[in-house]
């Protein structure tokens, strides 16, 4: 009976109706249960173990038993046939040798009842073991699947609940730094309307020349907004001054290449044998090879620039800038320039 009504103990595990325990106790119950069944398992094993040790034991007993009953007997017949050699043997040797051999006897009769009565222990606990492994053997391909499906669709909906959860938590953090934003800006705008009228009303305290002071203070702040205004505009047309200056020194040395290829074309024909050109003529062929070239003289394109010879001092400002864009490198190609042109 008893054994029916374990078996039938998982089945009604099984039927069991969905409780709604919260997560962290059915979590709880699950690890409970998957570590009661590993230390059930663990246990049955060591139980194992130990009957085939306690046999073992057994039967190795048993043969010292009989190794230490024929070595008795041995040795009592050894006693027997000394004794039947001196020819003296009285009764009291008799009876202390009797009396030896059955407490031996003895001392092993109970060591073999102790023995059979662990292996029984042994077995009954085997037994229940057993009996326990088979429901959790049958809870495992049974029941565990049922509480499988419910921890999978409990992950589910706590997986739908933690998203939830970030959105919530998304909007209402940005909808926090919203506010906190607005927040800091009326405080930043309230405090400037009382830092100006503490300052309005600390000024009314103040005299004349304090009053000068502050307001000359104001005018410089405003005055070195200016002139950053105008150095951030100057530095652009620098900028834009180094940018010419570069594409105007690439132009020359360009114009400073076709002059040579000239050059050198007239000095090849000069060694052929052909007629020389004249130098109306040649003046016209090099004009004609830089007007091909750059589709009008370096004069007309850039008219604004002058020579080293006909530069005029600028002011201070525009003299530093001549020095520092217009290197020796730069004048000396406007010279060749104006000589080539000449």
């Amino acid at each position: 009976m008893e054994e029916s009504k374990k078996k039938k103990k998982p089945e009604e595990q099984v039927q069991e109706p969905e409780s709604d325990l919260p997560e962290s106790l059915l979590d709880y119950h699950i690890a409970a249960k998957q570590t009661a069944i590993a230390w059930v398992l663990f246990h049955l094993k060591g139980l194992e173990e130990k009957l085939k040790e306690d046999i073992k034991k057994n039967v190795v007993l048993k043969e010292e038993q009989k190794l230490l009953i024929s070595r008795l007997v041995r040795q009592i017949e050894e006693k027997e046939n000394k004794r039947d050699e001196k020819g003296i043997v009285t009764r009291d040797d008799v009876e202390e040798s009797l009396k030896a051999v059955f407490q031996f006897v003895k001392d092993k009769e109970q060591l073999l009842e102790d023995l059979r009565s662990q292996i029984e222990e042994t077995k009954k606990k085997i037994v229940e073991k057993q009996r326990e492994r088979d429901y959790w053997l049958e809870y495992k391909n049974v029941g565990s699947k049922i509480h499988a499906e419910r921890i999978s669709r409990l992950e589910k909906d706590i997986a739908d609940v933690k998203y939830e959860l970030e959105k919530t938590e998304e909007y209402y953090s940005k909808a926090l730094e919203v506010v906190r934003e607005e927040n800091q800006k009326m405080f930043d705008r309230h405090m400037k309307l009382l830092s100006e009228e503490a300052l309005k009303n600390a000024v009314g305290y103040l005299d004349k020349n304090c009053r000068r002071e502050i307001e000359e203070n104001e005018w410089l702040k405003e005055e070195v907004q200016i002139y950053r205004k105008e150095e951030k505009d100057l530095k652009a047309s620098v900028q834009l001054l180094e940018e010419e200056n570069t594409s105007l020194v690439a132009k020359l040395i360009d114009i400073k290449l076709q002059h040579l290829r000239v050059s050198g074309e007239l000095f090849h024909t000069k060694e052929t044998g052909l007629q020389e050109l004249p130098k109306d003529e040649m003046k016209r062929e090099t004009r004609k090879y830089a007007a091909k070239t750059d589709g009008k003289s370096l004069r007309s394109a850039f008219p604004k620039i002058h020579s080293k010879r006909d530069y005029k001092k600028p002011p201070d400002s525009d003299e530093k800038l001549r020095k520092k864009f217009f290197t020796p490198s730069l004048d000396s190609l406007l010279d060749e320039e104006e000589e080539f042109q000449v």
